[in-house]
């Protein structure tokens, strides 16, 4: 099965236009230029760049840029943006998943803005730099180089000084809060889904056997590969699946109902094995790095101080754990919040472990994505 990464992600824009994203075609007879023109909302895509971008290793990215996703328009005050994370291995395709007009994010009222992570294939990559800063050569990138980034866009392009909200799930919840711990000051409020403010060894040890398995294949030739290490990348992507739901999940057979549903098993394996099979190894392995190093504290401005940082975060937070995720157990969740000035836990109370976060019905119950829009709702009520 041949699968392209975008394909994965392309059903969004036709779902969005129809409905509300309630279930998806991976395989679309439209292409992206072409829906646009039929959602109800403007949108654009677009390279950002940051020429030669200070990293806080004291490196320098050269002629770095973020990919951005804008859906939705600025209002006249520039008081309605949403910045909206990509997760891991995702992308703002991923994100348009929770759009709609009958959703909380709803670009007809909020101009939901999507700087796609570094190492995602899609902003600045080992995939997509040039020599001397291709492939495994590429510099090791920090959460708060992304939030850098990103807060030049929004100041720099948008000139906005005060966005309403920051909002993430996984990958995009970890940069949440350090957007949060910097810029909580000047934000409306952050809504963290199914992420930690810092990975725990327990998850960092996970994605360290991820990162080995697909290290094992010879052709991986430590990043210097001529062709995909395919061998490596279908144990990396058995490895991290396995992640996705717990025990119970599993075995009650939730995950043959994601996306258009799967007969077996092997199948809903066979497709995981292909996505991750169209991701760049080097753009895996360089996320991955970004997500073993998540630790608020790991900036300056708090010298290395996880509780310092998150008492910092001085905004309105609404942290949102799945109760089966096993990446980010809720239970971590409870010491962060209760440092934080003014953070709300929500739970969401449901048996399909991690993806909860996605708030999709391509990837969760009906009830989920309820749960979790009531909630947002909620909550861009109480921040406006």
């Amino acid at each position: 099965m041949d699968l392209d990464r975008r394909k994965f992600f392309d059903y969004s824009v036709k779902a969005i236009a129809m409905t509300y994203l309630s279930m998806i075609n991976l395989f679309p007879k439209v292409n992206l230029s072409e829906d646009k023109k039929k959602l109800p909302w403007k949108s654009k895509t677009f390279k950002f760049p940051l020429e030669n971008f200070k990293l806080q290793s004291g490196e320098t990215l050269n002629n770095a840029f973020l990919l951005v996703d804008v859906n939705g328009e600025l209002n006249s005050s520039k008081s309605n943006a949403i910045i909206f994370a990509t997760c891991f291995a995702g992308s703002h395709k991923f994100n348009q998943m929770a759009y709609g007009i009958d959703r909380a994010l709803n670009p007809l009222k909020y101009c939901i803005i999507t700087p796609n992570l570094f190492c995602s294939g899609h902003s600045s990559s080992p995939s997509n730099t040039a020599p001397t800063q291709d492939g495994p050569r590429f510099p090791s990138i920090t959460y708060y180089d992304n939030i850098n980034a990103q807060d030049k866009l929004i100041s720099q392009y948008f000139g906005i000084t005060n966005p309403l909200m920051y909002i993430g799930f996984s990958m995009g919840a970890q940069q949440a809060f350090h957007w949060g711990a910097l810029h909580g000051d000047k934000t409306g409020g952050i809504i963290p889904l199914c992420g930690t403010a810092k990975t725990t060894t327990q998850n960092w040890i996970t994605l360290e056997g991820c990162k080995l398995a697909l290290q094992s294949d010879v052709n991986y030739n430590n990043g210097d590969y001529i062709s995909p290490p395919k061998k490596g990348l279908k144990a990396f992507s058995r490895n991290y699946t396995s992640t996705l739901f717990d025990k119970e999940g599993y075995e009650e057979g939730l995950h043959l109902n994601l996306f258009d549903g799967f007969e077996d098993t092997e199948s809903y394996l066979d497709y995981m094995d292909a996505f991750f099979g169209s991701i760049d190894a080097n753009d895996l392995l360089g996320m991955l790095n970004t997500w073993q190093m998540g630790d608020i504290g790991k900036h300056q401005k708090f010298n290395n101080n996880t509780k310092e940082a998150l008492a910092n975060i001085n905004c309105p937070a609404l942290v949102m754990p799945s109760s089966t995720d096993l990446s980010f157990p809720a239970r971590n969740n409870i010491p962060e919040v209760n440092e934080m000035p003014e953070a709300e836990l929500v739970v969401i109370n449901t048996k399909h472990g991690h993806l909860a976060g996605g708030m999709s019905t391509a990837l969760t119950s009906q009830e989920d994505v309820t749960f979790i829009d009531k909630n947002i709702k909620e909550f861009l009520k109480k921040i406006a």
